[in-house]
């Protein structure tokens, strides 16, 4: 399967039609086929456990059941993983985490999957107080860690989207790298289109919620952005959300749904009137609806999909439209 810009839906393309490249990419679509989704996504959790996080750890497990829920019902083949910013002597340093007995790596197939998943990001308040979350990240990712023989190995596919979601209440203090340009090493951009193959999320404190606090060391509360993290996020394509919420529900809806829709964005290999295009899923049709329906995005000259409407991995999607020029 060639490696394509979004992750969902695995089958076989009709005649005559080449199969739909990761994330956005379709070499040669024929309008009016049946179009299929590379469904293999690799999610690395990164999770600040300095000593103000206890809180915001304890709600976002509680959402995992909302996260795996998602991923199972579009039929994704995923990947997960959890480690930590804490890059001390006695932190993690990108290793993976894990109770014993249980599997670094997570996949649907993993029994008690949300159970362990939540636990796994409760990791408690203990760790290192200079957060080092890019620096985790790259470790994660690079050798010896992730060598065929190496602790994380196993993680990282050739075909996969890379998708990194950074849980933290205050900015990275990594050393000054393009960590950008790292991941593009990891996962080069797609060869027809240039775009990338990772997505990068973070949950933390964003300018968009100046009631969102750091930490209550003072009256006024102290406040820090993440900002490096929503660069890396913003230069991705990704989503930064705010950790205050009362349940960070809507927090992870958000990262999920920016995912999902990544994942079933499909490029069109002509210019649509658009007066005549639309979309079908198992014959269905499927309305135009930024909520619940598709997008069109005259940019990438593609579809996208949107909540309720995020096909599943066996659905066949129908895109009939007349290209421009024709009458």
């Amino acid at each position: 399967m060639k490696f394509a810009a979004a992750l969902f839906l695995a089958a076989l393309l009709t005649a005559g039609c080449n199969q739909q490249q990761f994330g956005l990419a379709s070499e040669s679509q024929e309008f009016g086929q049946k179009v299929t989704y590379n469904t293999q996504v690799d999610v690395l959790w990164v999770i600040d456990t300095s000593s103000s996080m206890d809180t915001h750890q304890n709600l976002l497990a509680q959402q995992m059941g909302l996260f795996v829920d998602s991923m199972n019902r579009t039929g994704l083949d995923y990947h997960m993983a959890v480690t930590t910013m804490d890059m001390s002597s006695s932190g993690a340093k990108g290793k993976f985490v894990a109770s014993p007995g249980t599997p670094l790596i997570l996949t649907s197939q993993t029994p008690n999957l949300t159970q362990i998943l939540s636990q796994r990001i409760q990791l408690g308040g203990n760790g290192s107080p200079v957060e080092r979350g890019l620096e985790a990240m790259k470790s994660a990712l690079s050798s010896p860690l992730a060598s065929a023989s190496g602790y994380n190995a196993g993680f990282l596919r050739k075909d996969a989207l890379l998708v990194v979601v950074f849980l933290s209440n205050e900015d990275d203090q990594s050393a000054s790298l393009d960590y950008g340009a790292f991941l593009d090493s990891v996962r080069p951009p797609l060869a027809l289109t240039g775009e990338r193959s990772w997505l990068a999320q973070f949950m933390g404190v964003t300018d968009a919620d100046s009631s969102c606090k750091t930490s209550s060391w003072s009256q006024a509360g102290y406040s820090e952005v993440g900002t490096k993290y929503i660069q890396l996020a913003t230069e991705s394509g990704g989503v930064s959300e705010a950790i205050c919420d009362a349940d960070m529900k809507r927090a992870l809806t958000n990262v999920k749904a920016r995912v999902l829709e990544v994942m079933t964005e499909y490029r069109l290999d002509r210019l649509p009137n658009l007066t005549t295009l639309q979309v079908f899923v198992n014959g269905a049709l499927v309305p135009q609806d930024a909520t619940n329906g598709w997008t069109y995005y005259s940019s990438n000259n593609s579809i996208r999909f949107h909540g309720t409407a995020v096909p599943a991995a066996d659905s066949m999607i129908r895109i009939s439209y007349d290209p421009t020029g024709i009458k």
